[in-house]
């Protein structure tokens, strides 16, 4: 019982240390999937003002972004790591979608949550930064696109 006890506190480490971020970073993505939790009911997010866009983004030999719920409310030069300007749906094997990520976009070339500073404007007018607090990706927890999730 002891070695697995030891056995499961040095996966928790080993899980925490691979996130690369700080102890504040930490208490973020806690904020962030504590406030983002209840969108997992996707009408939830719906109801609160989060926009689905038509296109799913994956990219061959990247992976994938998936469906963007965008929340245009949210989008100014402030961030909070509990309100994420858009969530990251991707479809499921019965029609639903499923919750993997979040993105948080600013105005401000200054943002930065989770220890990371958002990247400059490109693809979208704003600066960013993608979260997979949903979903592991095995490039890592801001990589823009998420290689290890299966399209249905």
């Amino acid at each position: 019982m002891k070695r697995l006890v030891s056995l499961l506190i040095g996966l928790v480490v080993l899980v925490v240390m691979s996130t690369g971020v700080g102890a504040e970073g930490k208490s973020e993505l806690a904020e962030a999937r504590k406030g983002t939790a209840k969108y997992h009911n996707v009408q939830k997010a719906i109801d609160d003002g989060y926009l689905p866009t038509d296109e799913f983004v994956s990219v061959p030999g990247l992976g994938v972004m998936g469906y963007h719920y965008v929340n245009p409310g949210l989008v100014d030069g402030e961030v909070d790591a509990s309100s994420p300007e858009v969530l990251l749906y991707v479809p499921m094997k019965n029609g639903d979608v499923q919750l993997v990520g979040v993105e948080y976009l600013s105005t401000s070339e200054d943002s930065s949550l989770f220890g990371q500073q958002f990247d400059p404007p490109g693809a979208v007018e704003e600066y960013s930064l993608h979260v997979w607090i949903w979903k592991h990706n095995p490039n890592g927890m801001f990589a823009h696109f998420n290689p290890s999730i299966k399209v249905y």
